[in-house]
């Protein structure tokens, strides 16, 4: 490979986890700074909806660590005598451990969103 798709390469993924990092730590910060308790259904509907966006957010950034990782497969394959390329694996494991967390949050907001739902139905009596 080119040395300037090298960079190139290095450079998408460090930007797309600093983009995950502070996607994650700004929608954790902004939350704490305008956080109430919901006592509505609007309120509560509100929070679902929000949930919901964050979990999309979420899955998308594992969708792209899911990608990179294929790219980065593609780019750098193992050797034709079938040993291993170690920076093939160490960032596929690094991707995947990306895309984990990122699922994981994913669904961690779902529930999230799903209690609200939930929760916003029962102050309305359905």
């Amino acid at each position: 490979m080119k040395p300037a798709t090298k960079i190139l390469t290095k450079t998408r993924m460090i930007l797309a986890s600093l983009a995950f990092a502070t996607f994650a730590l700004s929608a954790s910060a902004a939350r704490a700074d305008e956080m109430k308790v919901p006592t509505t259904t609007a309120a509560h509907e509100a929070l679902a909806k929000q949930y919901r966006e964050e979990a999309a957010q979420y899955k998308k950034v594992g969708d792209e660590h899911r990608a990179m990782a294929a790219a980065y497969g593609k780019e750098h394959p193992d050797s034709k005598g079938g040993v291993k390329n170690a920076w093939n694996v160490k960032m596929q494991k690094h991707c995947e451990a990306l895309s984990k967390d990122a699922d994981k949050l994913s669904a961690d907001a779902e529930k999230a969103a799903e209690f609200h739902t939930a929760r916003g139905k029962e102050l309305e009596g359905k």
